[in-house]
């Protein structure tokens, strides 16, 4: 029992000696291979453009639903708008719904519209993707060499595929060339959440410095506008109301201020039953139209204060800083990837090339018998 043990072994070693023995035999065939992998490594890695990465951390500040916000409910259904009730107001929008936000169109078409600086003529990120990809050699190279497919089918394409359609009320429509611009946002802007510790990071990378700086910092600055309308949009559509209802009732008030005047100026000296009776019916609808107007008055001010409640605040905790150094590529680490690459490939050929002759021939012996 021992003794096969001991023949076991003894085999196991002399296959690993076998396989050392045959990648020593090949070691030039292997450092070759390695060189070849390490020289497209050193290509790959000078030609791989620096990328730069800028952040902007921030945290949402809210201030909660107030007291007073179920009294302004009775009006509000009355203008056909439901605020809701104290806990349905108190909600905010979870900071994991940002991403989401970011990855709309109107989000993006906004981005893309966003004024940018210290860019010469480029004054958009539009501009600069125009730009960027018109005189870009990897972006010719790869529109001529992986995209080419796509290039030629496009030529052969009916004239219906580009038909425009009417625009649609709550339907966004999405050019083909802004659905290519908003894969090269992707690329750019990314959004990190730590639920934890309850703040957002905005990240812009971009070969361009400026462009990660400021996309960053466009990108926090719409996505704070487009989180402060969802929240007041309510508080709003109630003030918009007020507002309106407050020029029709200083209208009212005034109209009833004037006919008393005028009343009295045609009744001097008059004292009948008839001029009391007209006289204090007139009082009574300007006191009412006054009763009214201070009520909208009230309301309108109580609005405006649930508007400023409802507006969440953010609070930077750290700004967007325009980057000095690189944070891609790692050269190095990409030089020792292709190198341990060219090893492994040399290697595993060397050793695959005998058992798959082998293998090749008894499948040939088998089909010629």
């Amino acid at each position: 029992m021992e003794s096969s043990k001991n023949n076991i072994e003894a085999e196991d070693q002399i296959d690993i000696i076998a396989l050392l023995s045959k990648i020593w035999h090949r070691k030039k065939t292997i450092l070759k291979t390695v060189a070849i992998f390490g020289i497209i490594g050193i290509f790959v890695a000078l030609s791989t453009p620096n990328k730069y990465t800028a952040l902007s951390m921030f945290t949402p500040n809210y201030s909660g639903a107030s007291s007073g916000s179920s009294g302004l409910k009775g009006l509000a259904s009355l203008a056909g708008i439901n605020i809701g009730s104290s806990s349905e107001s108190s909600k905010e929008i979870s900071p994991m719904l940002y991403g989401k936000i970011l990855e709309s169109a109107v989000f993006k078409k906004e981005l893309l519209e966003a004024p940018l600086k210290n860019l010469g003529t480029v004054k958009t990120l539009r501009a600069y993707f125009i730009e960027n990809t018109s005189t870009s050699v990897l972006g010719t190279v790869k529109e001529y060499t992986i995209g080419l497919p796509s290039k030629i089918i496009g030529l052969f394409k009916k004239e219906s595929t580009a038909t425009i359609f009417a625009p649609v009320d709550g339907i966004q429509a999405v050019s083909e060339e802004d659905f290519e611009y908003f894969k090269a946002i992707d690329n750019i802007l990314s959004i990190s959440i730590n639920d934890k510790d309850g703040y957002i990071e905005m990240v812009g990378e971009s070969e361009n410095p400026q462009i990660a700086a400021q996309v960053a910092k466009n990108a926090e600055l719409i996505l704070q506008n487009q989180i402060i309308a969802i929240k007041t949009k309510s508080s709003l559509e109630l003030l918009k109301y007020l507002e309106e209802q407050y020029a029709a009732k200083k209208v009212l008030l005034r109209k009833a201020q004037n006919e008393l005047s005028r009343f009295k100026d045609r009744n001097l000296n008059i004292a009948t039953s008839s001029f009391s009776n007209n006289q204090t019916r007139l009082a009574s609808e300007l006191q009412t139209a006054n009763a009214v107007f201070d009520n909208v008055v009230q309301q309108l001010e109580a609005v405006k204060f649930q508007v400023t409640k409802d507006t969440p605040v953010f609070s930077i905790i750290k700004p967007v800083v325009v980057p000095n150094e690189k944070s891609e590529p790692k050269r190095s680490l990409i030089l020792v990837v292709w190198l341990f690459l060219g090893a492994v490939c040399s290697i595993g050929f060397v050793l695959a090339k005998e058992p798959v002759q082998n293998l090749l021939k008894e499948i040939k012996k088998e089909s010629i018998s």
